[in-house]
C-alpha cells in the first residue's frame, strides 16, 4: 500500500465545487488587489482563533519579518530563537539586521529550553521567538513571564501548531505577534505561499497592516482600486508589497470551514500512530500536559536513521526531514562560527527524526500501513 505524504489533488477534488466558486467571484469582480477578500478573510481568522486582530500576509516568513519590522527590531539587536527549525525563524531576524541568538531545546517537546533561554538573555536582547514545533506549542506563558520581567517582546513561530491549545487557550493571544503560515501543506493551506499575524494590539496591527503594504494605510489602496479618483502618495512609513492577494484569500475562507474537521482528523491519526508504535523500537512523539497538539508534522525518532527510511521508501511510504540538519550547522550560517556539539539536545533529535505521513487526505488504514512497515523496519 503506497502511502504519500501528501496528496493535494485529492484535496481539492473534495472542495472544488466551493473552491472554484470562490475563485469566479474574485475573479469577476475585477478587484483582484485591495478588495473585500482579505479583510473578510481576515475578520474569520481572527475570530476562529479568538484573537482581536488578524493581519495577513504573502507567507509565513513574511509574517515573521513584518512581525519583526512592526516591533522595532533592527541593528545591534538580538532575537533569541531555536535552530530545530525552518530556515525562515532565523532568516526573518538577519533581514531586518538583528542578530539571531539560537537555544537549545527540551528533549521531549523539542520547543525552547526555558532555562537556556534565560542564560541568553543580554542586555542587547530584545525578542524572544519561540517555535511552536511540529504543532507542539511551547512553554508560551513561561516564556511570557520571563519577557515581561526582561522587558521584551515575544513574536511566536506558530507555523505549523494552528489550533493547538494550552490549558484550553489556543495559540495566538499570548506572545505580542503570533505568525501563521498557509502554505499548501500546512493545517490550512492557500495554492500558493500565504501567512497571517495574529495580535491583540490594535496598534502593532496597524502597523503590521502598513510595512505589509508599502507603508500606507488600507483605506487609501482601497479608495485608490474603488474606482474613485486615484489619491495622492501618503507614505507613513518604509513599507514593503507582502501582502495577501484576493484569490489566496477566497480560497481560505472556503478552507477555513474544514478546520475543525482537519485537525480532529490529525488528532485521530497521531493516537492511532502512538497505538500502533507502543512496545516498538520507535520514540514516538510526547506531548505536555495541558496541551492539545495540532499535529501537523508526527515526528518520531529512530536509531539508524537514514536505514529505516530508506526501508519505508521501498515500501512505497513518503517521509521527511523536518527540520534537520539543524540551523546553527547550515552553511548559511557559518559565519556565526557555531559547531557541531553546540546544542547537543537539538542535534540528537535532528539526527534521528523521521515525519511520517499525516493529515486529511490519509484514513486510519493507511495509517496502520505506516505504522506496521516502521516497526518491521525499525526491527530490521
Amino acid at each position: 500500500m503506497a502511502v504519500p505524504f501528501y496528496d493535494h489533488a485529492k484535496l481539492y477534488r473534495a472542495r472544488k465545487r466551493e473552491i472554484d466558486t470562490a475563485i469566479q467571484r474574485v475573479l469577476e469582480s475585477g478587484r483582484l488587489d485591495w478588495g473585500d477578500e482579505v479583510p473578510a478573510f481576515e475578520q474569520e481568522f481572527a475570530a476562529w482563533n479568538g484573537a482581536s486582530h488578524a493581519v495577513t500576509v504573502g507567507s509565513g516568513t513574511a509574517a515573521l519579518k513584518i512581525a519583526l519590522l512592526a516591533l522595532g527590531i533592527g541593528p545591534g539587536d538580538e532575537v533569541i530563537t531555536v535552530s530545530n527549525t525552518d530556515i525562515a525563524s532565523s532568516s526573518a531576524i538577519r533581514l531586518t539586521g538583528a542578530t539571531v541568538v539560537w537555544v537549545d531545546v527540551e528533549p521531549e517537546s523539542r520547543t525552547m529550553d526555558v532555562n537556556a533561554l534565560e542564560g541568553a538573555i543580554t542586555p542587547r536582547t530584545r525578542a524572544i521567538m519561540p517555535v511552536d514545533l511540529f504543532g507542539h506549542p511551547a512553554r508560551l506563558h513561561e516564556i511570557r513571564a520571563i519577557a515581561d520581567r526582561h522587558g521584551l517582546a515575544i513574536v511566536e513561530d506558530a507555523c505549523i501548531a494552528l489550533g493547538a491549545t494550552i490549558a484550553g487557550q489556543k495559540v495566538g493571544t499570548i506572545a505580542d505577534i503570533t505568525c501563521f503560515s498557509f502554505a499548501p501543506t500546512k493545517h490550512l493551506g492557500a495554492y500558493g505561499s500565504a501567512g497571517a499575524c495574529l495580535t491583540e494590539n490594535a496598534d502593532l496591527a496597524e502597523r503590521l497592516r502598513k510595512i505589509s503594504g508599502y507603508g500606507q494605510t488600507r483605506s487609501r489602496h482601497r479608495a485608490i482600486h474603488a474606482g474613485g479618483i486615484p489619491q495622492g502618495l501618503h507614505h507613513e512609513t518604509d513599507g514593503t508589497n507582502e501582502r495577501l492577494d484576493e484569490v489566496q484569500a477566497a480560497i481560505l475562507r472556503v478552507k477555513l470551514n474544514d478546520l475543525d474537521d482537519t485537525l480532529a482528523a490529525r488528532r485521530a491519526q497521531a493516537r492511532r500512530y502512538a497505538d500502533g508504535l507502543q512496545g516498538s523500537l520507535v520514540d514516538v512523539p510526547k506531548v505536555a500536559d495541558h496541551v492539545e497538539h495540532a499535529w501537523r508534522n508526527y515526528v518520531v525518532e529512530v536509531s539508524d536513521r537514514d536505514a529505516v527510511r530508506q526501508r519505508l521508501a521501498d515500501a512505497g511510504i513518503g517521509t521527511s526531514l523536518s527540520y534537520a540538519p539543524p540551523m546553527h550547522v547550515q552553511p548559511v550560517y557559518a559565519d556565526m562560527g557555531l559547531k557541531p556539539g553546540t546544542f547537543p539536545v537539538t542535534e540528537r533529535s535532528c539526527s534521528r527524526l523521521i515525519g511520517l505521513p499525516i493529515g486529511p487526505h490519509l484514513d486510519l488504514e493507511q495509517i496502520d500501513e505506516v505504522a506496521r512497515v516502521l516497526r518491521e523496519s525499525a526491527r530490521a
